[in-house]
């Protein structure tokens, strides 16, 4: 039976990831990842490649928690073929000292520090060279430069005059009135962890490097803006192309994005407008090497952030649109042009993982370059070689290269290969994840349809050991989302097997990576759907894995992995002796207040078709509220403070029924987190609190989490 449902993938054995290519199993190594172990490996971030293919510079963050500090180091690797893995460490700094790193010339790259850019040649021992002062309070970021032309693009606010030269003044006015009310005309109030500033908006700048720096707002005019988010855009030698929301449209009720094409240096062209057609949400904006072309990712339906997104180009001289992947039942992203300006590459969630791609040509099928792990960023070097950073569940993300053969029908596959270029995190994570055993759990979900899940066995696994096992049921959130075979700081599978438990990650009916119809299967249908597939995983694993315990299994989850949790707790029975522990994280308790207190309203209004004023049935259906008198299972509450997506009143709610009915039952609360707890001894907390609240209930003592 084991071998019809499992594909064994040993994947902290593979050579490309794992750590050590010889795997001793000394004392150091059999110690379990604790979190700060996890939380201190450096954090890499997408490499950037010089113009001519020849360096990249690589920005690496280092968290200490002996004194909580985390360290910018800025790297240059060298990337020619015959070179071995080497890298320049160009100085270290705090992260707010280093940011927007992009190149100038082949061998001087900038950055910004606060709001002044420097620059810095890569080769000689010098002081960064100051270049120029962005005028205070437009919070420049999203830096792009075009070497060919010298022009420095970048997203800005503004207030309703346009001019960058009188935000301070702006800002002074409004920090100078003697009340705090902000009056509010229309949604957007707030988005994710920021409140909405009224009258100051979004906007896209051009200067140039020199003595007489000049801002242009190119916006300024137009009607075009963003009211609270910076705006995507991209920069070629003579143009630039943003994706804004439609201005005609509310922007927290719709999804729609539009591309609008702007001519550098001609003040009295109006922008074009390439996408007047319906559709949705449009990102991935990119110009092909030779700036004769535009590729963008665009979904169909107005509304649904987890449509299918479809690669189109734009030919900036014929201006005809064409679309590559309408046949192709994958949602690709992070699009990146061939050198040649003539075929695309892009990065696609497959069956729980992300893997890169190559497109040879419109309504042809794309060609998989990898098979394995999750691929993050992708840059072209040459005609025939990619520069990549890829993670896995056991290894940290690294940079690599891989060198690829053309077919006569313009298909490239890989001619070799990986070949690394470097390990940051070998001597953090030091091959204790290593002896880790991962598989592809397949099983029969809800109508039939067939089910992926990750398990990861734990610490010093050994079969055929009876109910020795306690169990972490992982639900991702999203919904619309997967987990995957990639590295993360939040909700780390390998952490929880490292600390003793079976661990199984589902990914139900609306995960993404298995084609479009089944995610969009989740619309209208939050707990049927998805939890007849988890309780089907969780039968199935149990039927499968004797070695797990029945009697000590707890589920945990996040977002609407938190929504389930909730849900869980009023059908429990369905799980048969049901979960004896459960933790909700940043959860929805009630789908109606949740509606009228979010943010991004057009989330609830699909995939609960309709608002509760239109739709109240669907929202009372899956509300799990309704069930709260069901409620016996004892469940940790996690919830922060600036968490605006599902405010925490969603959390202290669940807490509250859980107290009056004498249900064992905490609540942890960060005042300082939104969403996502980021920072790192709140981190280290979550960690000691969840593995505190497991032990408690099935029993595994977490002997590698300390809090200092």
């Amino acid at each position: 039976m084991r071998a019809a449902l499992v594909l064994s993938l040993l994947l902290g054995t593979l050579p490309v990831l794992s750590q050590h290519h010889h795997h001793h199993h000394d004392e150091k190594t059999e110690k379990p990842l604790g979190a700060e172990d996890m939380l201190s490996a450096p954090r890499p971030q997408a490499p950037i490649p010089s113009p001519d293919g020849h360096n990249a510079i690589n920005v690496v963050d280092r968290w200490s928690p002996t004194d909580d500090i985390t360290t910018r180091s800025v790297y240059i690797l060298s990337l020619k073929s015959n070179a071995s893995s080497s890298h320049i460490d160009l100085f270290d700094c705090h992260p707010s000292e280093a940011s927007e790193l992009f190149w100038i010339s082949n061998g001087t790259i900038a950055y910004l520090n606060g709001s002044s850019l420097y620059s810095l040649p890569i080769e000689n021992k010098v002081k960064p060279k100051f270049e120029l002062e962005f005028p205070a309070g437009i919070n420049a970021g999203g830096l792009k430069y075009s070497v060919s032309s010298g022009v420095l693009a970048f997203s800005a606010q503004v207030w309703a005059d346009g001019s960058f030269d009188t935000v301070a003044h702006f800002d002074d006015v409004q920090s100078g009135q003697r009340d705090t009310g902000r009056v509010f005309d229309e949604l957007y109030v707030r988005h994710w962890d920021i409140w909405r500033t009224p009258g100051k908006v979004w906007t896209i700048g051009t200067t140039k490097l020199g003595k007489d720096t000049q801002f242009k707002n190119v916006l300024n005019g137009t009607g075009l803006y963003s009211q609270i988010d910076p705006i995507e855009f991209d920069l070629s030698s003579t143009h630039i192309a943003i994706s804004v929301k439609a201005p005609h449209l509310p922007p927290a009720q719709h999804t729609r994005t539009d591309i609008y094409l702007i001519p550098l240096g001609d003040t009295k062209s109006s922008p074009s407008h390439l996408t007047p057609h319906a559709h949705g949400a449009i990102g991935g904006v990119t110009f092909s090497p030779k700036g004769d072309k535009l590729a963008w990712l665009e979904m169909a339906k107005d509304g649904y952030e987890s449509d299918k997104r479809v690669a189109v180009t734009y030919d900036l001289s014929s201006k005809r649109t064409t679309r590559w992947t309408d046949g192709w039942d994958r949602s690709p992203s992070d699009i990146t042009w061939a050198l040649g300006s003539d075929s695309l590459y892009f990065l696609a969630e497959h069956h729980g993982r992300i893997l890169p791609y190559h497109l040879s040509h419109p309504d042809h099928l794309p060609t998989p370059l990898l098979f394995n792990h999750s691929t993050s960023s992708l840059a072209t070097l040459t005609r025939h070689t990619l520069l990549l950073s890829i993670s896995s569940m056991t290894s940290p993300a690294d940079i690599f290269l891989l060198h690829l053969d053309q077919k006569d029908d313009g298909d490239k596959l890989p001619r070799s290969p990986l070949h690394r270029l470097t390990s940051w995190s070998k001597d953090y994570i030091d091959g204790r994840l290593d002896s880790l055993v991962i598989e592809e759990f397949w099983f029969k979900g809800a109508e039939d349809w067939d089910i992926m899940s990750w398990i990861i066995k734990p610490r010093n696994w050994q079969p055929d050991q009876i109910s020795k096992y306690p169990l972490a049921f992982l639900i991702h959130g999203g919904p619309q989302g997967a987990w995957e075979d990639s590295w993360s700081t939040r909700w780390n599978p390998a952490l929880f097997a490292s600390q003793g438990y079976f661990v199984i990650a589902i990914n139900p009916t609306g995960s993404t990576g298995y084609g479009q119809e089944f995610t969009d299967r989740i619309q209208s249908n939050w707990g049927g759907r998805p939890f007849k597939d988890l309780v089907a995983g969780y039968h199935s694993l149990l039927a499968c894995y004797p070695e797990v315990d029945p009697q000590r299994t707890a589920a945990l989850g996040a977002s609407y992995g938190g929504y389930m949790i909730n849900w869980i707790n009023g059908h429990n029975d369905a799980f048969g002796s049901g979960f004896k522990a459960l933790v909700c994280h940043d959860g929805i308790f009630d789908t109606l207040t949740m509606f009228y207190t979010t943010e991004e309203v057009y989330f609830p209004i699909h995939d609960l078709v309709g608002t509760p004023i239109d739709a109240r049935a669907t929202y009372e259906r899956w509300n799990p509220m309704n069930h709260v008198s069901e409620w016996t299972t004892p469940q940790l509450v996690i919830h922060s403070a600036l968490d605006y997506r599902l405010v925490d009143g969603q959390g202290f709610a669940p807490f509250t029924a859980l107290q009056v009915q004498g249900v064992p039952s905490r609540l942890l609360w960060f005042p300082d987190e939104n969403h996502w707890v980021l920072k790192p001894h709140n981190s280290v907390r979550w960690h000691y609190e969840v593995f505190r609240w497991l032990d408690e209930w099935v029993g595994e003592k977490p002997d590698a989490l300390v809090i200092q």
